[in-house]
C-alpha cells in the first residue's frame, strides 16, 4: 500500500479529508454495484504488484495440493483452477471506525469456480464464513454486529484475520456467504506498525526504528497512521473463464 501511495498518489496525502470517507475502489474489471455485474468494456489496469503477489499465493496453494498437504475429492479440479488462474479484478474495501460488511456471496463473476484471494492489511477483523456443517462455538457469534437474524449461527465459522493474513475461498467455500461484523482497533498497534513497515523498501530509517520524531518523513508517518486506523482488504478474482 505504501508503494501505491508513493507511486500513484502524487500530491495527495493520507490526511486529506476524503481519505476518511473512502470505502472501496475497483481494479481491473470494474464491478457495477447497482447491476451486480462486470462490464467487459470497463476494464482498468490491474496493478502488477498485486498481480504478482496473487499469483505467488495461488502457486503456493498449488504446491500444497501437489505435495498432498491439502486433499479433498475435488483436489484435481482445484489444481487445474490454480494452474489456469489469472487475477483480473479486485475490490478493495476500506474499514474505518464502525464500518462493517453484511452476509453476502461473491457470485457476480462469470467464472464462479476460480479461487478468490483475500489479503488483509491493518487492524484485526472478525470474519464470519457460512458452512454446510454445524460448528461448535465457544462464544456467541451472533453478538458481533447487527446482522440478519435469519442467519443460522450454528453454521458460521468465525475467523480472526490479522495484518498480513490471506484467505483463499475455493471449492465449496468459493460461493459461501461471509461477513465482517466488527474491526478491532487496538491501542497497541506495534504489530500492525512493524508489519506495515515491510510493505515498502524505501521507508524512512527513523520510522523503521519507531522513533516517530519530527525529522522522520511526514509522508511515511501519514501512511503508517492510516494503516493503523484503517483495515484494508484486497479481494482478487478471476472474472472470465479461461476458455471463453
Amino acid at each position: 500500500m505504501l508503494f501505491i501511495f508513493t507511486t500513484y498518489a502524487i500530491g495527495i496525502t493520507c490526511t486529506d479529508p476524503w481519505y476518511s470517507k473512502l470505502r472501496w475502489i475497483t481494479l481491473g474489471y470494474h464491478y457495477q454495484w447497482s447491476e451486480r455485474i462486470y462490464n467487459e468494456s470497463k476494464v482498468g489496469e490491474f496493478p502488477s504488484l498485486l498481480y504478482g503477489t496473487t499469483i505467488n499465493i495461488i502457486n503456493f496453494l498449488k504446491h500444497l495440493i501437489e505435495e498432498g498437504e491439502i486433499s479433498s475429492r475435488n483436489s484435481s479440479r482445484l489444481l487445474e483452477q490454480c494452474r489456469n488462474y489469472t487475477p483480473e479484478a479486485s475490490i478493495v474495501n476500506y474499514y474505518r471506525t464502525k464500518t462493517t460488511m453484511g452476509f453476502h456471496s461473491d457470485d457476480a463473476e462469470i467464472d464462479k469456480e476460480a479461487p478468490l484471494v483475500s489479503i488483509s492489511v491493518g487492524p484485526t477483523a472478525l470474519f464470519l464464513l457460512e458452512t454446510s456443517e454445524a460448528i461448535k462455538h465457544e462464544f456467541d457469534v451472533s453478538l458481533h454486529g447487527s446482522f440478519n437474524r435469519a442467519v443460522d449461527y450454528d453454521h458460521v465459522l468465525p475467523i480472526y484475520l490479522c495484518h498480513g493474513d490471506v484467505v483463499i475461498m475455493a471449492g465449496k467455500s468459493r460461493l459461501a456467504r461471509h461477513a465482517v461484523p466488527v474491526i478491532f482497533f487496538d491501542d497497541d498497534t506495534e504489530v500492525v506498525s512493524k508489519g506495515a513497515l515491510r510493505v515498502s523498501h524505501d521507508i524512512c530509517e527513523k520510522i523503521l526504528k519507531q522513533d516517530h520524531n519530527d525529522d522522520a518523513c511526514t509522508h511515511c508517518q501519514e501512511c503508517l497512521t492510516y494503516i493503523r486506523t484503517t483495515r484494508i482488504n484486497m479481494n482478487i478474482r478471476q472474472v472470465m473463464p479461461v476458455h471463453r
